[in-house]
């Protein structure tokens, strides 16, 4: 797997889809954390992190690539009510019941699902809740894009990081409610190839396969541009819900 260097971690922070301002809101609401800790889980470079900041009493960014938290700390900046902690899903080092509200974005994907509804519960307040950030792409966008460079080496690493548990699977006994938060985005060539290239899956300049996979993706930008810029449609998708773990 690549690292995640800093040039990497920057193309994340300018170029990912957006969350929904409007979600995260409704989140802290349903959630009742106005005056509460939120942890957010594979908090990244602060895609959802910024939108609880400022909103909850505190926050824990739980992520563990350096240049990663680095780059949220830069674009957040220095607040007393944001912690940033070099942990994981299945070991996030917060204290026994200590979160009123866990939230993950797109990285619950890469999450141990056993180990983490371990870490959950023991991190939860027996009222907690968890809220799941995703994309939800029923226009197909953001699966083609993941297809359009079907090569081996690019497929081996998707599936070696990523489990195939549905996402109510986190939630244990309890059944989530879902949510659909409607957006468009619009992006040149540099923002859609920016997004592609941050994954920690796609190739560096040095691979051998690095230009072919490039040359698949202009091929297909060019199929679908207009006047040099396309529109995705999407919708951040949110599942909330108290988790029963056993």
């Amino acid at each position: 797997m690549n690292q995640m260097t800093r040039n990497k971690a920057l193309q994340y922070a300018k170029y990912r889809l957006p969350y929904s301002v409007e979600a995260s809101t409704f989140v802290i609401e349903k959630a009742d954390v106005s005056h509460g800790v939120v942890a957010d889980i594979g908090a990244g470079t602060g895609l959802l992190t910024q939108h609880f900041v400022g909103n909850v009493e505190k926050v824990f960014a739980i992520e563990p690539e350096f240049e990663m938290r680095k780059i949220s700390h830069e674009l957040i900046g220095e607040r007393q009510d944001i912690e940033y902690i070099a942990g994981v899903a299945e070991d996030t080092r917060l204290l026994d019941q200590s979160i009123d509200l866990i939230v993950a974005a797109n990285a619950y994907h890469r999450f141990k699902p056993e180990d983490t509804m371990k870490e959950f519960k023991r991190i939860l307040k027996p009222t907690g809740m968890l809220a799941i950030f995703s994309y939800d792409d029923n226009s197909n966008f953001l699966r083609d894009t993941m297809r359009v460079c079907n090569m081996d080496q690019y497929n081996k690493r998707l599936n070696a990081t990523r489990h195939q548990e549905p996402v109510q699977y986190f939630y244990g006994d309890s059944t989530p409610s879902r949510y659909l938060f409607k957006q468009e985005h619009i992006e040149t060539w540099d923002e859609y190839w920016g997004a592609v290239i941050s994954g920690m899956e796609s190739p560096d300049e040095s691979e051998d396969w690095f230009e072919a996979f490039q040359k698949a993706h202009a091929q297909r930008f060019h199929q679908l541009e207009t006047n040099g810029v396309i529109t995705v449609r999407y919708s951040t998708e949110v599942w909330i819900g108290q988790p029963k773990y056993r």
